[in-house]
């Protein structure tokens, strides 16, 4: 269909203003996603869900700033891992199609509400939305095709091998069922030593196989530097890896450290649960390692290894984000306010109940002068609007929560952005 310049220019000028609020546009579309597929929204899937909403969209938004047309503008790769995503975590194909319909229908309706701010004509109007429709569906048409082959070649390669067979078993040990006679035969795995779980896993990348080959260096690179042997290593997506360590000397927490410090690639990130023993440790250390990764990936700057042991608190209190931002908001009262001076009358309020209640150790902490503690002590209580001695637990554990999470727990809060 052919469309006069001033069309064109008119769909590139709502293009560019788009492009400024892509952030904005992809949350709305992840979160659209998450309502109908509650699955995307998994720990395990949740970064690839959004990293593959936001290459469709910035491939659209491409075409219509006119650098490509829909019929030429590469397919990018983290869509296509997002496909290979699926089919290994064994969720259905009609859920990979259906993201792709929940996606086009919101992404066509934020589109025209963009092309009516900025097409005041309307025959032009018109004909800008007739010519974005088409160069929608051309796409859309194109990127389904390709990631249901891509799906399909994977799910049958996925469900032949024998990582497909290890996946089942582990499935079965992970609910807590009796291990099969043949069980350590089949993984390759002493179940009998203490174990300790890791959870691997980096930002999306769009090259899979390189990219699992990565992850399961490090783990293997921790392994040995807690002198233990071979780990078990459980590819689950395309970004992410879980681990399990078998003996005593896994639970060297500093020699675990360590190795995480000196990992080769500093896109990894690491949790691990403690050492259990017994018939439940598998299971339960796992659970550790999966608690200790979804708190890792709600905080703004994780560290590279995030132990449930120092974390077992706030996964406890967070397992509900807005129940946490309830609760953080009743506890703090208007010391919850999004502001720097306010997060730094927090830190102060903070830091002081850890050292006891001592103004000396917490200026020493801050740097800063003891007098200007006392300041901000005042002013914390002032703002806080209730006896903090009668409320110390409740307003320590909110205090830790704002700590490890931001702002994603304070009124008005949400994901925040730039996670790793």
């Amino acid at each position: 269909m052919t469309t006069s310049p001033v069309t064109e220019d008119g769909i590139r000028a709502c293009a560019a203003r788009a492009s400024d609020r892509i952030d904005e546009l992809n949350d709305a579309l992840v979160a659209a996603l998450g309502r109908e597929v509650p699955e995307f929204l998994d720990d395990e899937l949740a970064d690839e869900t959004r990293a593959s909403s936001r290459g469709n969209v910035e491939a659209m938004l491409s075409v219509f700033r006119g650098e490509t047309t829909a019929a030429d503008v590469p397919l990018p790769p983290v869509v296509v891992s997002f496909a290979l995503a699926l089919a290994r975590r064994r969720l259905p194909m009609d859920r990979l199609v259906q993201s792709y319909r929940v996606g086009q229908a919101l992404f066509q309706r934020r589109w025209m509400d963009e092309l009516a701010a900025t097409v005041e004509d309307r025959d032009l109007l018109v004909a800008a939305l007739h010519r974005s429709a088409d160069e929608l569906n051309v796409y859309l048409n194109r990127v389904v095709a390709a990631v249901v082959v891509e799906y399909e070649r994977e799910r049958e390669r996925w469900v032949r091998g024998a990582v497909a067979r290890r996946t089942e078993l582990v499935d079965r040990l992970l609910r807590g069922d009796p291990a099969p006679p043949d069980a350590e035969r089949q993984l390759g795995h002493d179940l009998r030593a203490p174990q300790t779980a890791l959870i691997a896993w980096s930002p999306p990348s769009g090259d899979a196989d390189h990219q699992l080959e990565v992850l399961e260096r490090t783990v293997h690179q921790v392994a040995a530097a807690c002198g233990v042997g071979r780990p078990l290593v459980l590819p689950v997506g395309t970004s992410s890896v879980w681990a399990w360590l078998s003996g005593d000397d896994a639970g060297d927490r500093r020699a675990m450290a360590d190795a995480v410090e000196r990992r080769p690639a500093p896109e990894v990130l690491l949790s691990c649960g403690g050492t259990h023993a017994g018939p439940d440790g598998f299971r339960v250390t796992h659970e550790e390692a999966a608690r200790a990764h979804r708190v890792a990936q709600r905080m703004p700057q994780p560290a590279p290894l995030t132990r449930y042991d120092r974390v077992a608190t706030v996964a406890l209190l967070s397992a509900d984000d807005d129940e946490a931002r309830e609760f953080v908001t009743r506890a703090l009262g208007d010391l919850a306010a999004r502001n720097a001076s306010t997060e730094r009358l927090r830190e102060t309020l903070r830091v002081f109940l850890e050292e006891g209640g001592s103004t000396r150790r917490t200026a020493e902490r801050l740097f800063t002068h003891r007098n200007t503690v006392l300041y901000r002590l005042q002013r914390a209580r002032t703002l806080l609007g209730r006896d903090l001695d009668a409320h110390r637990l409740e307003v320590e554990l909110a205090l830790l929560l704002e700590h490890t999470f931001g702002s994603r727990v304070l009124p008005g809060g949400g994901p925040d952005r730039g996670r790793s």
